[in-house]
């Protein structure tokens, strides 16, 4: 493959951009998606920014939902009523490669899915790419990207072996730890000529189901641009609190509402905002009214993420309640906690796995495990009254994202390895 020219350094708005020279080489990179754009997944919308910056020839699949465009990028959206072109492609790749389809069958006895959801999603991923698979010859990518090692991944195995042609995928959280991992995250871990982790914890697990360690890169997410700091209150009267993420167990919402209801009986003034959507809104919104929080805490929903920026603006702490849930999912490195700190936020976080190898007690933010409620209430109302100190941990928090959650920076790096990986050369 051809070497990528000098890339030019420039800046835009307080991050370092590299934006290769016109006349370099155009790498053609196929992305596969879940759902694509999502609320919940902006660090995927700043990856994609970034890589339009790379010169790539960047095509975009949406494999259940989203938009038809994203910030001009046309995205190709895989429709349900597609399945009924099965009747036709199946027949078809049994004849033109029998042993691609005997092995995705055989994949079913052999590495069963483990629950109803990887069930749907390896079903619809190996349908994808039997109905699409011709249209991507056609395109000629010189590797496949499934962002996540779910049904993105499924359907990127399933092209290779259908077209011969290399997938990288990312590895991150619920679809490496839920209940084990997705069922065939072996074999895409063997097979997967780049492997994209965002956490430490996830890499170890990556290798430890057989990815060679050589493929498994750890790069952060990041921001695309950096926000204005907030500006702290010297003296507070009410805690105003904020979380941000989907409502899911592993976020550890049912865990906050006994923290906010250890402040109420203590009778201190505080307003906490939830701002996400999921399965979990009506228990939440059951057990708000329980503990008599109505008050004082308030469920937001999934709003656009310029909006979000508005309730980071208000508040005066952020916390992030993570746990393990019942079925082995985890967080990786929340996205919320770096956009938090970037305002100069104090944060509060429990020893999360992603949580623990990046950051230090009280110097980027502070470490609280999820019980007792007391122990929260005294931290709480400790910062609420220390400015200094919070100050202190608002710039350290700050300073932290500029130096490590750059988007430009960080993906830059995803970028040079998809590149490295690629067999077919590029076209100017």
């Amino acid at each position: 493959m051809k070497k990528p020219k000098t890339i030019k350094t420039t800046k835009k708005k307080g991050i370092r951009s590299s934006i290769p020279k016109a006349d370099t080489p155009r790498l053609k990179l196929c992305y596969l998606f879940t759902t694509f754009p999502l609320v919940s997944e902006t660090f995927l919308q700043r990856e994609i920014r970034v890589m339009k910056e790379q010169h790539v020839d960047l095509t975009i699949y949406s494999l259940y939902g989203g938009s038809d465009s994203f910030e001009g990028i046309p995205v190709h959206r895989f429709r349900l009523i597609e399945l009924l072109l099965l009747i036709y492609w199946l027949p078809y790749w049994i004849i033109r490669k029998p042993g691609a389809i005997g092995t995705m069958l055989r994949r079913w006895f052999t590495h069963p899915p483990r629950y109803f959801t990887n069930v749907e999603e390896t079903f619809l991923g190996e349908s994808f790419a039997l109905i699409r698979a011709n249209q991507i010859r056609k395109l000629n990518p010189a590797l496949i990207h499934g962002v996540w090692a779910t049904m993105p991944a499924t359907a990127a195995l399933t092209l290779e072996d259908l077209l011969g042609i290399p997938f990288s995928m990312g590895a991150h959280a619920y679809d490496v730890f839920k209940k084990g991992g997705d069922c065939l995250l072996k074999e895409k871990a063997i097979r997967a000529k780049v492997i994209h982790t965002s956490t430490r914890f996830a890499r170890k697990q990556m290798i430890r189901v057989g990815a060679p360690a050589s493929r498994v890169h750890w790069i952060r997410r990041g921001l695309s641009s950096f926000p204005p700091v907030n500006t702290l209150r010297d003296e507070i009267d009410t805690i105003r609190i904020l979380t941000v993420g989907r409502l899911v167990p592993k976020k550890g919402y049912l865990d906050q509402i006994r923290i906010y209801s250890a402040l109420r009986k203590r009778g201190i003034p505080f307003e906490a905002r939830i701002i996400g959507s999921g399965p979990m809104k009506d228990e939440l919104e059951e057990s708000i009214l329980q503990a008599d929080l109505s008050c004082c805490v308030a469920l937001y929903g999934g709003i656009p993420h310029d909006q979000v920026q508005d309730h980071y603006a208000w508040c005066d702490l952020f916390i992030f309640t993570g746990v393990v849930d019942e079925s082995g999912d985890r967080n990786g490195l929340a996205n919320v906690i770096p956009e938090a700190l970037s305002r100069g936020i104090p944060v509060i976080a429990t020893p999360d796995s992603g949580i623990l190898e990046n950051f230090k007690n009280d110097i980027e933010l502070v470490i609280q495990n999820a019980s007792p409620a007391d122990q929260w209430v005294k931290l709480l109302m400790d910062l609420a009254s220390d400015a200094p100190r919070r100050i202190r941990l608002g710039k350290a928090g700050r300073e932290w994202t500029e130096k490590h959650f750059d988007a430009h920076k960080n993906s830059a790096r995803l970028f040079k390895l998809m590149q490295t990986a690629s067999p077919l050369p590029s076209e100017p």
